[in-house]
């Protein structure tokens, strides 16, 4: 009966070392510099979103972390938006870069095949008029915008 449970507890031990979650990883990464970010940009970052996929055709996910920041002194405002690229590295995530300043808001909407998808919007409250959709590539260690 011992050995059952001394292999039982192995066992889970096992288990949750295999459940390794690439988001849940670039999150706590993204969460530790968090602060930083906030004192640099004298804003709040508001809940970031976490978009799964394989950006640099390893066959391993990868994350991109978009956030948008807002002002301290509360309201809509939005102050900016950055996106955080992290890869897999097979044995954890590291951060390798932001998407660049482009003179348009967008946010990042998903990965498929690759190819970052994102959609353009008008840069004013309410914030919520989609001009259209944006691609991108991660290529070179850069993030580099498909042709419309």
């Amino acid at each position: 009966m011992r050995l059952l449970s001394i292999f039982l507890s192995l066992s889970g031990t096992v288990y949750s070392q295999s459940s390794y979650s690439p988001g849940k990883e670039a999150l706590r990464l993204f969460n530790q510099y968090k602060p930083t970010i906030e004192k640099k940009n004298n804003a709040l970052v508001d809940e970031p979103k976490l978009i799964v996929g394989d950006i640099n055709g390893d066959g391993k996910d990868d994350c991109i972390v978009y956030f948008v920041m807002t002002s301290k002194d509360g309201g809509n405002m939005i102050v900016g938006s950055e996106a955080a690229i992290y890869l897999n590295t097979g044995t954890g995530m590291k951060v390798v870069g932001s998407f660049p300043h482009f003179d348009y808001c967008y946010y990042v909407d998903e990965i498929k095949s690759q190819v970052i998808i994102g959609q353009e919007y008008f840069c004013a409250p309410p914030y919520d008029s989609i001009i259209g959709t944006r691609r991108f590539v991660f290529k070179d260690g850069k993030i580099k915008e498909l042709s419309k």
